[in-house]
């Protein structure tokens, strides 16, 4: 087949200051690289599978570190090692940064085999690990063009060793796809790890049959199609000729690589990520921060810059920079903060969106899921397994900053507060490694992680948790009443709230127009996850059997309106674009003491959505050690909402003011709904407050992480 795109330099390439590095030559093929074409196809079983791809971490070599095996269906796998004279994991680690925004540095690799190369953002930073390289090159005498997306080693499995020491040991991994159909066909590797003398690179690919899928669906399915049909047939000799060109380019960079590397590898000016830097001097900085809030009102500090990692690496690299620096830390996985901690001066604000992925086991009743996923999104699909979690009770709530503070979902009194069902976290430490903190393992930051909320001096990429079977009986049931009722409604709940079965989560919520429809009221509301036909009938029995029923408005029977019209029940209460001011408390007073307030609530509460909320927590005793230590038998929070700005100065501190004349009957606050940049309140024991700051001292000395907006002093 005679080639017809422009290998080799042009006059123009020739201009370029890396041009001496060129040359035309290559070397010959090393003879064990001959013996193993010769030798190929070995058989199936000697090369593991891409799922097996961690077995590149073991010391030592494998039985087969050179030759291709084929399957029934159509895949290859390829294995290459090539040992490199005074070449460093690191010097590789660069170069796939370097080469990818010009074609005549791609060219360096393979003179007689690259044609061209760009990052498909069209940015030429020094970073690879989140971004996608275009490239066309021959294999054989076959044209290849191709989406090379590079992905964190820790996607393909590898351990965090990958990322915290990189002086021993670089991993190179991406997903082989087709340019511009949303086709992928296969998978890379590239261990390099130092040896005595230099490196040695191991290169593994699993290409076609099995690893071939379509990426997305829609318009492009046709097309898509047509291509995997191609793909799956790859070309007759497309497995030794992958093993040759591997070889081949591997060992022609690596005999100039340390030069071009001594030469070009120069400290990047600022911060250089595979994801966005947005900095205050940018015209959309400011809409961005804002569009980080649900809560409109506007804190008036703005982080330096914003942040919005793709990789692990790229995180690494802020917290680097904010180091160096002298920045502060702040996190965001979902801005559901009603006192926005995550906006500080003098910081760098990481947004962590593109960390939204999840997998679910059902074997093993386990789940691992980035901090960017919603709760209501990881809830929606664990119902299509008949699964379950306390995920929180509000959408667009990542699990990030939720499971962080505690995290009170749905269920959450009989299965308990959501943070004692994480079982492990991958966490990036304030000295940027990457390390899993588990019962066993870093278990300090496992203590702290669960409850430290947005005082917490790391950065979680992944939370572990522990699964639960869907309970079989679901159910809610409503009694609505006027506000008139307000003394029989509270006694009851007071006197009543002991009782209930830990398989509902009793709650009632008052506001000036109950169901946006009926005026000032209470809605008194049971959902009921039961396990056991006897439980679920016990747990409908005390809003059955209640003496007040007869003076509701409305008293519905138990239904089940399903877990997304549950969602979308909450959300009414939980507008969007609204300005917000909430405060909240854990109390065990006396309802004699209670009802003063209640009533004082009730006649200076906002406009609706605004809304007083009392939970019957009535908690048992709280047998998991870690950091979240504060509830109590009732939690109460106030919710002042409006929508224009300039009722700010009415009902901005409605709910603070309120709270503070209540502060000698409670126990504390929780973190979820907190007001601490308006009113200092405990939302942790005196002991666990000091042990999480003893932690913090020795994991984060330097404070690079912003605490709590305030705290109670520790005695």
């Amino acid at each position: 087949m005679m080639k017809k795109e422009y290998i080799g330099y042009q006059l123009q390439d020739f201009h370029t200051e890396h041009a001496r590095y060129f040359q035309e030559a290559i070397l010959p093929l090393a003879t064990h690289i001959h013996t193993a074409l010769s030798d190929s196809p070995f058989p199936l079983s000697a090369l593991p599978p891409f799922s097996a791809a961690s077995y590149l971490e073991a010391e030592g070599h494998t039985d087969l570190e050179n030759g291709y095996t084929k399957a029934t269906d159509g895949s290859i796998h390829v294995a290459v090692r090539t040992y490199m004279p005074h070449v460093t994991p690191p010097m590789w680690d660069w170069w796939f940064g370097w080469h990818g925004c010009q074609n005549s540095r791609y060219k360096l690799w393979h003179p007689k085999a690259h044609v061209s190369a760009h990052w498909e953002d069209g940015r030429d930073d020094i970073v690879y690990i989140g971004r996608n390289s275009i490239i066309k090159e021959y294999i054989g005498d076959e044209l290849l063009d191709a989406a090379i997306q590079f992905k964190s080693p820790t996607e393909f499995g590898f351990s965090s060793e990958t990322i915290n020491h990189p002086e021993k040991v670089v991993y190179i991994c991406a997903r082989l796809g087709h340019p511009t159909l949303p086709v992928d066909y296969g998978y890379l590797v590239h261990q390099i790890r130092a040896v005595e003398g230099g490196s040695e690179m191991r290169s593994r690919f699993w290409v076609g049959g099995r690893y071939v899928n379509v990426r997305k669906t829609g318009v492009l399915a046709e097309l898509a199609s047509d291509f995997l049909r191609k793909v799956r047939s790859l070309p007759k000799n497309f497995a030794p000729d992958l093993l040759k060109h591997c070889s081949e380019e591997m060992t022609h960079l690596a005999a100039f690589l340390p030069d071009l590397y001594a030469e070009f590898r120069t400290k990047p000016e600022g911060l250089q990520l595979a994801g966005t830097i947005t900095k205050r001097n940018d015209p959309v900085f400011d809409k961005l921060v804002m569009n980080t809030l649900f809560n409109k009102i506007d804190p008036g500090k703005r982080p330096e810059m914003v942040v919005e990692p793709k990789s692990v690496q790229d995180i690494i690299a802020t917290l680097t920079y904010a180091r160096a620096t002298g920045k502060k830390i702040t996190v965001c996985s979902g801005g559901h903060s009603f006192s926005a901690n995550h906006l500080r001066d003098n910081s760098i604000l990481i947004l962590m969106k593109h960390f939204n992925s999840y997998e679910i086991n059902a074997d093993t009743m386990t789940a691992k899921a980035g901090p960017g996923v919603g709760g209501s999104v990881l809830m929606l699909e664990l119902y299509k397994h008949n699964l379950f979690f306390p995920a929180g009770h509000c959408k667009g709530v990542c699990i990030g900053g939720y499971l962080l503070q505690g995290g009170y979902g749905w269920n959450g009194r009989k299965l308990g507060i959501a943070c004692q069902s994480v079982i492990g976290l991958d966490i990036i430490t304030a000295d940027g490694e990457l390390v899993h903190a588990n019962t066993e393992q870093h278990s300090d930051l496992f203590w702290a992680a669960r409850g430290a909320g947005p005082g917490f001096f790391g950065i979680v990429i992944c939370f572990h948790l522990k699964l639960y079977p869907l309970p079989k009986y679901r159910a809610i049931i409503a009694h609505n009443f006027s506000i008139k009722h307000l003394e029989d409604v509270y006694t009851w709940a007071y006197e009543v709230g002991p009782t209930i079965l830990k398989a509902v989560e009793f709650q009632m919520i008052m506001s000036n127009n109950m169901l946006n429809l009926l005026g000032p009221g209470i809605e008194a509301i049971a959902p009921i996850f039961a396990d056991t036909k006897d439980e679920y009938e016990e747990a409908m029995a005390f809003m059955k059997n209640s003496p007040i029923k007869n003076k509701a408005v409305i008293a519905t029977p138990a239904f089940n309106p399903g877990i997304d019209m549950l969602y979308k029940t909450t959300m009414t209460h939980y507008p969007e674009d609204q300005y917000w001011g909430v405060d909240n408390m854990w109390t065990h007073a006396p309802l004699d003491d209670l009802m003063p307030f209640i009533k004082e609530i009730a006649r200076t509460l906002p406009p609706e959505p605004s809304h007083f909320l009392w939970l019957n927590w009535h908690p048992g005793h709280l047998a998991t050690d870690m950091a979240y230590s504060n509830e109590d038998n009732i939690y109460l929070a106030l919710y002042a909402t409006w929508k224009n700005a300039d009722d700010t100065a009415r009902f901005g501190d409605w709910a603070a003011n309120m709270m503070r004349q209540m502060a000698h009957l409670s126990t504390g606050i929780q973190l979820a709904d907190e007001g601490l940049h308006k009113r200092t309140a405990p939302f942790l024991s005196d002991s666990h407050l000091k042990k999480v700051q003893e932690i913090r001292a020795q994991r984060d000395p330097k404070g690079l992480f912003y605490e709590w907006h305030s705290r109670p002093a520790i005695t």
